[in-house]
């Protein structure tokens, strides 16, 4: 087991990632999200220091006939749940830990080699990434320093004309649902 190492939590890149993002949510003014990846930034740094290695969670896994009736329960719920309600909060934050669950767990075991098809595909997700993150901070710091969500949208405000509806929302919410399965590899087999 790893020593607990402070340097290690500040040379990992997604704390600072987390932190950058905190502090952003800290200028917006948005105490609910602050607090989201203001814990995410504390967990981030606390695993990076080795502090949570005592923790050996194995990969979870639930039969596809659970994942399919979860899936369902909850495309109906956020669909048919006015968006930006304390109904919608409480619904999101009861999924977190669900999720957690499903995304912290100890990986071991050998990793097979990635090669010229991973590693493109690994770098167009990551420019997307990068590209995206670097529109929402700028179009977050210049609409408040503007005092306008218009002169400069964020990705939020572009599509929420298109969630103002049960079929926007429903959509958004398969999509969400599949991209974060997919990240998870909850189809996959134990």
């Amino acid at each position: 087991m790893s020593k607990f190492d402070l340097k290690l939590g500040f040379k990992n890149l997604w704390f600072w990632l987390f932190l950058t993002t905190t502090l952003l949510q800290v200028f917006r003014g948005s105490l609910i999200d602050t607090l989201i990846f203001g814990v995410g930034t504390v967990m981030v740094f606390l695993s990076a220091a080795n502090l949570l290695n005592h923790v050996h969670l194995s990969k979870p896994h639930a039969h596809k006939y659970a994942i399919y009736t979860t899936v369902l329960v909850i495309i109906l719920a956020l669909s048919f749940v006015p968006r930006h309600t304390p109904l919608q909060a409480i619904i999101v934050l009861a999924i977190l830990p669900f999720a957690l669950r499903f995304a912290w767990y100890s990986d071991i075991g050998p990793k097979d080699k990635a090669d010229r098809r991973i590693k493109r595909a690994q770098m167009a997700w990551a420019g997307g990434g990068v590209g995206l993150l670097l529109w929402e901070f700028a179009a977050n710091i210049l609409g408040q320093l503007d005092k306008s969500l218009k002169s400069f949208p964020t990705l939020s405000v572009l599509i929420d004309p298109v969630l103002d509806n049960v079929f926007g929302q429903a959509a958004f919410a398969v999509l969400w649902l599949i991209v974060g399965i997919g990240f998870l590899r909850l189809w996959k087999t134990p």
